[in-house]
């Protein structure tokens, strides 16, 4: 068989690959949404934010309680005599004027901050996984097809070099198809390099060990889009977690204006004490039955009162300016994120149709033709009209097409991953 039917015989296996019956999954063999599942589960940021919604919680149960009661406790000795004082207080701060609904208030909304935090680095993981998964199936997809017609030209140049020391072929030709084997097999340890690089990464984002096995199933075939442009708009805004995570921000920073003005506001605290008092002088006196007995005894005191913080000189103006002015700056990021979400949603659907136009011209008018064109080479080439540079020409540029659609396909994918991610819409 000429080399030139080797390699066309190679190219149809790789056109009719697609359409091969399904073989058997081999062990660690998981679709993309399997992938997305466990990096939901696994993933080592996402664990670390939510280990800081508990914390948000952990702040609000704090900050529902009130000030803690102060107990006083003193006494004194004269050092000159018996005389002794003992005295017990107890204050308890009022903790007035909303002091804590302000507290209450803030921390309520760091939480709903926190889980729309936590809502926006999932949503933005789902996307991250799925485009990290769409590369190491291009690469693995660029993989399959080069080590296809690396095995071709290597039975190729079995060939070619058994006829050559026949006599039966020139000796160049045999060089040449060395050249191109060496060059596919250059051309296939960057590609497995990639794959397999690719696949660690994308065990990173799934918080896998990089020794667990994974075999990524599916190819880079569309995502479904069920939204046209302005249905995604309207889903994103109304549930794209960072926009409810600047919002969040936006009414934690209002609450905390009302926080710092009741922290401005006068407060109060009731204490009550008791005193015992021993007493006397170095002098007797008569009883009132007439008896001598030391002018000392034994005083019990009871009393009470209301410290007042009067807020005369600090009314806590500096916190509020600084809390007016965050707000202020919060209300003008929740408008940045909007105007941010609407271009991102035209983008991905302008992405999405310019990807879908590249991809439907590949199909209709360049990967037939390329076959076509290498075929009509080839049977040149069989006939002695056209040397052998002419057929490994006609199949690298056919490797180039191959490698495109690739990428067509790839650019497909990514634009409805992007839509996926713009609208914060769970595709397959």
């Amino acid at each position: 068989m000429p080399p030139a039917a080797i390699l066309m015989l190679a190219l149809i296996v790789v056109a009719g690959a697609r359409a091969a019956p399904a073989q058997p999954l081999p062990a660690g063999a998981v679709g993309v949404d399997e992938v997305v599942a466990r990096a939901l589960s696994d993933n080592p940021e996402l664990h670390a934010l939510r280990a800081d919604i508990d914390a948000a919680r952990g702040r609000l149960r704090q900050a529902g309680l009130r000030p803690n009661p102060m107990l006083d406790l003193g006494g004194q000795q004269n050092v000159a005599g018996p005389d002794n004082n003992v005295t017990i207080g107890l204050t308890v701060p009022l903790d007035l004027n909303g002091r804590k609904e302000g507290r209450v208030g803030v921390a309520e909304r760091e939480v709903e901050m926190k889980q729309a935090q936590v809502a926006d680095r999932e949503r933005r993981l789902v996307a991250d996984v799925r485009m990290k998964a769409g590369e190491l199936l291009a690469a693995r997809r660029n993989l399959g097809t080069t080590t296809d017609l690396f095995e071709a030209n290597r039975k190729a140049h079995s060939l070619v070099r058994e006829r050559a020391s026949r006599g039966a072929a020139p000796p160049l030709e045999e060089s040449l198809l060395l050249v191109e084997v060496n060059r596919l097999e250059a051309g296939l340890a960057i590609l497995e390099s990639r794959v397999e690089v690719l696949a660690l990464q994308l065990k990173a984002l799934a918080g896998m060990p990089p020794d667990d096995p994974l075999v990524l199933t599916g190819d880079l075939e569309q995502l479904p889009v069920s939204l046209d442009r302005a249905e995604g708009l309207a889903h994103a805004l109304a549930g794209r977690a960072d926009l409810a995570m600047a919002r969040a921000e936006a009414a934690m920073a209002r609450a905390r204006i009302r926080k710092e003005q009741a922290e401005g506001r006068w407060d109060a605290s009731v204490n009550v004490g008791y005193q015992r008092q021993d007493s006397g002088f170095a002098l007797n006196g008569l009883t009132d039955r007439g008896g001598i007995r030391p002018i000392q005894d034994v005083f019990h005191y009871l009393g009470g009162g209301v410290t007042i913080t009067l807020p005369v000189r600090n009314r806590n103006q500096g916190n509020i300016a600084a809390a007016v002015a965050e707000a202020q700056g919060a209300a003008r990021k929740r408008e940045s994120v909007e105007l941010m979400i609407r271009q991102e949603v035209a983008a991905a659907f302008t992405r999405l149709q310019a990807a879908q136009r590249s991809l439907e011209i590949y199909r209709r008018g360049v990967l037939d033709v390329a076959r076509r064109n290498l075929d009509v080479v080839r049977r040149t080439y069989e006939l002695g009209r056209t040397p052998l540079l002419d057929v490994i020409a006609e199949q690298r540029r056919y490797i180039d097409v191959e490698t495109g659609y690739t990428e067509s396909l790839k650019l497909v994918y990514d634009a409805a991953v992007e839509i996926e991610r713009a609208v914060a819409a769970r595709g397959r």
